[in-house]
């Protein structure tokens, strides 16, 4: 069976038989153009060369995936159940009591993406950050693979070979997946028992929060949300949901949280980004990060009080902030969680996780952190889209600004702790950059650095995320581009 890397060789020869496919690569990113993947306003830049994994990568994903998603479990379950595990995290009080909350359902970590450095020739793989919170990118993954789907490489190349994408599991099936578990909730089981009650002439039932909204039976039809502070949300990628959770015969709406309005029994919106306005909601799949709650905690009281008091089923608990703060990594090597794990688990921990702590002055590396900048790198323990990330290899050339970057963010100098973690070098793999500029036609192959975000939905890895980077923080803003990510059955 072809490796991936055959497989990306196999695929540059037919661009080269095109003299570099100019045309294809125009009509590539007229299509990005045109598309609904955006961020922060601009279209997402893409590689013209996809991500070819063959059986084996997939597996190698899948294991590392699924393992470690299972590891996560465990300690969300255990942070919940043991207050004096708790005392380990370094959790804002208000955030604590909200992650110690029943969810009401059984699956501690419904949606997330596991972000890894694969190394397709060895199988290594080794983590860097769990997005539990805010989990995205399945829409620019799915325009970039769209994006292909006229172009002449990639048609000769499925001649040979069955090629399929992850599009239908991360949409249709996530939408499946979500009314699965709401479904089963606690939450749906007290809709039904009002229902009844309601349908008896049992006045009783005029007290629950379970009266039909609408028309609409919520018990198996509900009315689904995405509340968040909307200037950090991707709202493109929310439409495409819309369509899909209408479809499953759903009502399905954007709210700004700080827009939404709690009566003591439903929560609902006055003003709609999307959907219907004033209809009360029966799930929210979250997508507000912790930290951005906390941000904005006075003017979220409404959405905060509605979950506290079971009036809305929250899809994504807070809970999963255990796993979504990045001092998880130093605390997946402490005793109190080795003890929850099996000896498969700790060893697999061994081998994914790399040397995370607290940055401190008496740590004792830390002459080696302030020595050696290509070995580390400094990240706060609970932000995203890589906000005050500092990568040790961009200061290889200026050590004194790289002391100064350490000693300025230690535990003794700021008010919320950073963690120094063992720097990964990433795998490299062609691209060609496609950004929207007339350099694009003739751009080069080159080697960009490799990061694949593992989704796991309900406990399955269901796709992959790939983002490349020329610099060791592989981000959009940093010249980083998404590329199509492709299952390939070898037929030949």
């Amino acid at each position: 069976m072809a490796k991936d890397v055959d497989l990306t060789e196999e695929y540059l020869g037919y661009i080269a038989e095109l003299g570099g496919d100019s045309q294809g690569r125009a009509d590539a990113r007229d299509y990005m153009d045109h598309s609904t993947a955006t961020y922060a306003g601009k279209v997402v830049n893409t590689s013209y060369i996809p991500k070819l994994f063959d059986l084996r990568t997939r597996e190698v994903m899948r294991q590392a995936a699924e393992t470690m998603h299972g590891i996560l479990c465990k300690v969300v379950e255990h942070y919940r159940a043991d207050e004096g595990y708790r005392a380990l995290f370094d959790m804002d009080e208000r955030l604590e009591s909200l992650m110690v909350l029943p969810s009401g359902y059984g699956q501690p970590i419904p949606f997330a993406r596991y972000d890894a450095f694969v190394n397709e020739d060895t199988g290594e793989v080794r983590f860097c950050e769990f997005n539990t919170d805010g989990s995205s990118g399945m829409n620019e993954n799915r325009e970039a693979t769209n994006s292909l789907s006229g172009c002449e490489p990639l048609r000769r190349f499925s001649e040979r070979h069955m090629v399929r994408d992850c599009s239908r599991r991360l949409f249709e099936g996530w939408v499946e997946e979500f009314l699965r578990i709401y479904r089963g909730s606690d939450y749906a089981a007290r809709l039904r028992q009002a229902a009844e009650q309601a349908a008896a002439g049992d006045a009783r039932a005029l007290s629950q929060p379970a009266d039909k909204a609408a028309g609409v039976d919520a018990a198996e039809h509900p009315h689904v949300a995405v509340v968040d502070y909307l200037e950090n949300s991707v709202v493109t990628e929310l439409a495409i949901y819309a369509r899909l959770f209408e479809d499953a015969g759903c009502a399905f709406s954007v709210y700004d949280i700080r827009d939404l309005r709690f009566d003591g029994r439903r929560l609902s919106c006055p003003k709609a980004y999307l959907g219907r306005e004033g209809l009360p909601i029966d799930a929210i799949w979250r997508r507000s990060v912790a930290s951005d709650v906390l941000a904005h905690w006075d003017e979220s009281r409404a959405y905060l009080d509605a979950v506290r008091a079971g009036a809305v089923c929250l899809i994504g608990p807070f809970a999963t902030n255990v796993a979504h703060d990045k001092q998880i990594f130093a605390l997946l090597r402490h005793p109190a969680t080795q003890e929850l794990l099996t000896p498969a688990e700790r060893d697999f921990v061994e081998r994914t996780v790399p040397f995370t702590a607290v940055l401190s002055d008496d740590l004792p590396d830390f002459g080696d952190i302030v020595a050696n900048p290509a070995r580390w790198i400094v990240k706060p323990t609970d932000m995203y889209g890589s906000l005050d990330v500092f990568a040790g290899p961009d200061y290889a050339r200026d050590p004194a600004a790289w002391e100064a970057v350490v000693r300025s963010h230690v535990r003794e100098r700021v008010e919320k702790p950073y963690l120094v973690q063992e720097f990964v070098t990433p795998w490299k793999s062609p691209a060609v950059a496609l950004r929207g500029e007339p350099g694009d036609a003739t751009a080069p192959v080159e080697l960009y650095n490799n990061l694949s975000g593992l989704y796991v939905i309900d406990g399955r890895f269901s796709g992959v995320f790939s983002r490349l980077g020329p610099e060791p923080i592989i981000l959009g803003s940093h010249g980083g581009l998404t590329a199509a990510s492709l299952w390939v059955d070898d037929v030949q």
